[in-house]
């Protein structure tokens, strides 16, 4: 054979796709290992020198996203193409021609599985109802047929697989993404969506040993030009799905009121996430930021701030003071105490968990599904739907001879044929 057309053929086959897909498959363990997205500081502090410059050349940093994972799934999605194409018009002929009496009486070589006096009774318990008769050179013949269908299994796994990469690409090509973080009674705006989400109510429940068991939310998202309003609970890993999006409970943190003093009045009261700043009002260069929040505030033993538990018995805030791009100072204030910068006066009050919630919109989810079905579809073809054959010749004495045949577990389908048989021959003695 031409070495360019076996390479061809190799490079349409079934085996190529399993060799595709492993890699592909140790890619993703990978991917799920290693942390993506990380600078390259993070992976020469976590892992041996030699292990990073192999994540880092071979682009396991962000596996998902490098060229030769997004070419091997290319190349993946050509090879399912034309191993369908290529296999196609053999299964269309394979429907219509392949299973025939004809095809079987070539199979010259089998022999007879059993004999019986009366063959379509033989044929009903086996599940062929209606065995068609015929008389081929002088001899009766009966022939049956079911499950014609489970060629298709292999096929139809392709082209699931090849639907379900489709939809994850375009998916992530086409999706919208929003991020909405805030505490219990706020409104925010999705993005750009034009959709308003209100947190109705957020809780953290923990377990005994005080780790997080569940984080839960109940939202409201309104559309603000028809005014319609769609309620839900968003938990981690079940997502609710409002107006066409999914909000997914993603993570969840501190936050504190600051109230700004000036002179004794208070001129603004803000709202902080941990992270966030507020500028000052009549003096924006002189900007706040808070760093971390202790809600039950202790030292270690090296003098350094944590917190002992998870509920708020003695909060801590620390905080990062700025003016005109230049720290001031970072300290950390416990409650009830402030700091002052000329006549401004900055107090932290009333610290409350936030919830953090992943706002998803993808266009393509359907498409997925659909190659989902079609995988499970396939599987169901492919090993409970075999393909079943059964024919009988009817000898001079009047009995038949009976063969059957089955390229998925044919051996077990030809007991299944003898052991139905020596039920029949027991039941006509019995009634003789």
């Amino acid at each position: 054979m031409n070495p360019l057309k076996k390479a061809g053929r190799f490079l349409c086959s079934m085996k190529c796709a399993m060799i595709l897909l492993v890699i592909l498959a140790l890619a993703c363990t990978a991917g799920s290992m290693i942390p993506q997205q990380k600078v390259m500081s993070y992976y020469t502090d976590a892992y041996p020198q030699w292990a990073a410059g192999a994540i880092m050349l071979f682009g396991l940093h962000d596996v998902f996203h490098c060229r030769w994972f997004l070419g091997l799934t290319l190349f993946l999605c050509v090879n399912l193409v034309f191993c369908n194409i290529r296999h196609f018009p053999q299964l269309k002929r394979r429907m219509k021609a392949g299973f025939s009496l004809e095809a079987c009486l070539k199979d010259n070589k089998r022999e007879s599985l059993c004999q019986v006096e009366n063959a379509k009774t033989l044929f009903q318990k086996m599940g062929f109802s209606k065995p068609e008769e015929s008389n081929v050179e002088g001899t009766v013949c009966l022939y049956g047929v079911r499950n014609k269908a489970g060629i298709w299994g292999a096929w139809l796994c392709h082209l699931g697989m090849l639907i379900i990469i489709a939809g994850f690409g375009l998916g992530q090509m086409f999706q919208t993404e929003y991020t909405v973080y805030g505490v219990k009674g706020q409104t925010k705006t999705v993005g750009d969506s034009g959709y308003e989400l209100t947190i109705d109510d957020f809780e953290i429940r923990l377990r005994d040993d005080d780790t997080v068991e569940q984080y839960e939310a109940s939202v409201t998202v309104t559309d603000p030009v028809t005014g319609e309003k769609r309620s839900g609970k968003t938990s981690v890993n079940a997502p609710v799905s409002l107006f066409g999006m999914k909000y997914y409970q993603n993570s969840t943190g501190w936050a504190a009121k600051v109230s700004v003093w000036k002179d004794d009045e208070e001129i603004q009261d803000d709202l902080l996430c941990v992270g966030e700043y507020v500028k000052t009002k009549e003096k924006e260069d002189l900007v706040l930021m808070l760093r971390a929040f202790y809600p039950d505030y202790a030292r270690d033993d090296l003098g350094n701030p944590m917190t002992v538990s998870s509920a708020l018995h003695h909060p801590a805030y620390l905080y990062a003071l700025y003016y005109q791009d230049q720290m001031l100072g970072m300290n950390l204030l416990e409650e009830g105490e402030e700091i002052t910068v000329d006549n401004y006066t900055f107090r932290f009050h009333d610290p409350q968990p936030y919830t953090l919630i992943q706002a998803k919109k993808d266009p393509f989810t359907c498409l997925a599904a659909l190659g989902g079905l079609f995988v499970v579809t396939a599987l169901i073809l492919a090993f409970y739907i075999r393909p079943e054959e059964m024919w009988a010749m009817k000898n001079e004495d009047g009995s038949w001879s009976v063969f059957g045949r089955s390229k998925k577990g044919g051996s077990m389908f030809e007991e299944k044929i003898f052991e139905k048989s020596e039920e029949i021959k027991w039941k006509e003695r019995k009634n003789l």
